[in-house]
């Protein structure tokens, strides 16, 4: 992850790893679970592919993942997200290991697949795009999702929502004392400056991925990408 961010990541998802699942839902508005069936359904996962998930934090992607005879490796880069998501026993995880998004621990070629949900926004781009090309075998698929920055026509209310729902949120947390706090609080400023979107196709493309899309997801909420490997 981008040297500057890596250290803000690792302190949100430490703080949030206990709740994880359930913040997820709340923040989202139970999008997460609508962006996580499109990423499934653009994924095509038929069976006995390779898959990677990049910040599979505590496998809640996995959880809705029927891969048959394929092989998933998780990675996260907190280890408190890895320990729960070892608890859950998730029956389609088939291994789980710490790294960082922008140095993936594995061999050239390694994975027929690469899935990512909500870590794009925390690296460097082209450093994410050039990684996920390397681990991919030639033809290999990538898809992710992120939060983006309000824009169209829901932007209004999405701005409202992020910049200022989720900051009060934080501060009610912190005045209880609860441990979810500075993510509710670190996330808008994180959202609003990091416009990831804007040049992830074109970085995929000069990374070596073909066939690049994008769509935006409940109004903009979040943005996902797909690629294939060339």
């Amino acid at each position: 992850m981008s040297r500057g961010l890596q250290p803000l990541a690792r302190t949100i998802f430490e703080g949030l790893s206990p709740s994880y699942d359930s913040v997820l839902d709340a923040a989202t508005l139970l999008q997460d679970r609508y962006w996580k069936r499109w990423l499934l359904s653009e994924a095509s996962i038929g069976g006995g592919e390779r898959i990677l998930d990049v910040g599979c934090g505590t496998g809640v992607l996995e959880e809705s993942l029927t891969a048959g005879r394929s092989e998933v490796v998780g990675l996260d880069l907190t280890e408190e997200m890895i320990r729960l998501a070892q608890r859950k026993r998730v029956p389609s995880i088939d291994s789980l290991c710490l790294g960082d998004a922008e140095r993936l621990p594995f061999a050239d070629g390694s994975f027929d697949l690469l899935l990512s949900c909500y870590v794009v926004k925390y690296c460097s781009a082209p450093l994410l795009a050039s990684e996920a090309a390397r681990v991919l075998r030639p033809g290999g698929r990538l898809v992710l999702y992120d939060f983006s920055r309000p824009r169209g026509a829901y932007a209004p209310f999405l701005a409202f929502y992020v910049y200022g729902v989720l900051r009060i949120i934080g501060a009610l947390l912190r005045l209880v004392g609860a441990r979810g706090a500075f993510t509710y609080e670190a996330l808008p400023s994180v959202i609003q400056t990091r416009p990831w979107d804007d040049e992830f196709g074109g970085l995929l493309r000069s990374a070596g991925f073909r066939d690049v899309g994008m769509k935006r997801l409940s109004g903009g909420a979040a943005t996902g990408f797909w690629g294939t490997r060339s």
